[in-house]
């Protein structure tokens, strides 16, 4: 009898052993699970109001008043073509052998306001993301109100290089990639090593917890910021390529944009 108990008694505990095992092998760890990331773009300043109305504005500018014209800036017209993500963090003198993921399903190549960007919510595996990528087109438009009556609206056609550089409205080509981490903006030098071209536009690092969504909000920050046009060669049209613009912001305005970080 005691020959027979011992055996049931073993074979009572490899049955609960085996059930643990089961139980283990078929149950999700919940540091496996991917988490979200919802990038999103933000003119923190512009209210629908504003927002209509530079979705409103004329395919022609109207005429500029003088060899000065003092506008209000409203927002920016932009071509985001891509984002991307990573756990490595981007660092001045290194280079690229991060791996990214991206977050843009295709390459965008319009030019929208930067509120109009809309990005579907990302798959993305947990963990603790340090660097975001972003790949932009050469022009852009600058949308401006003129100071002295704000119901009259400019679209001023810019490029990412100096006011003397080439400027054409088809251009389709693209700038060097932005690169942000904690300690700002970087790009792809000669080298294809990285280096600081903005300090004060940095991302902090952010947590992807399992099963939850991370808000990345990209934000403009140069809403009410002064943009004077320079008619150069006094024909009352703003000419890129041959005009100028300056701008003079807030003094506490330290750089164009931002990272915020929220979490659902």
């Amino acid at each position: 009898m005691k020959k027979v108990t011992k055996i049931m008694v073993l074979c009572g505990l490899m049955l609960v052993s085996l059930a643990f095992a089961l139980v283990g092998c078929g149950g999700e760890d919940e540091g496996d699970k991917p988490g979200k990331i919802l990038f999103k773009m933000v003119n923190p300043g512009a209210d629908a109001e504003t927002t209509l109305a530079v979705r409103m504005l004329a395919t022609s500018n109207p005429p500029l008043t003088g060899e000065t014209t003092e506008t209000i800036l409203v927002g920016t017209k932009a071509g985001v073509g891509d984002i991307w993500v990573s756990q490595g963090i981007v660092k001045a003198g290194q280079p690229d052998d991060l791996e990214w993921v991206r977050l843009t399903d295709t390459t965008n190549t319009e030019l929208k306001s930067f509120e109009d960007y809309s990005l579907s919510p990302k798959e993305v595996p947990a963990g603790t993301y340090r660097s975001i990528k972003i790949s932009l087109r050469n022009i852009f438009y600058y949308q401006t109100e003129l100071a002295s009556d704000r119901a009259v609206k400019y679209e001023i056609l810019q490029t990412m290089g100096s006011s003397e550089d080439p400027c054409d409205e088809n251009d389709e080509s693209w700038v060097k990639t932005n690169y942000f981490s904690d300690d700002g903006n970087h790009k792809l030098d000669e080298n294809d090593k990285f280096e600081v071209v903005a300090p004060g536009e940095k991302v902090g690092g952010f947590t992807v917890e399992p099963g939850k969504t991370a808000v990345v909000s990209w934000r403009w920050l140069m809403y009410g910021c002064k943009i004077f046009l320079i008619d150069k060669n006094g024909n009352l049209a703003f000419d890129c390529g041959v005009d100028d613009t300056e701008d003079e912001c807030p003094p506490e305005l330290k750089n164009m944009f931002d990272f915020v970080v929220e979490y659902q």
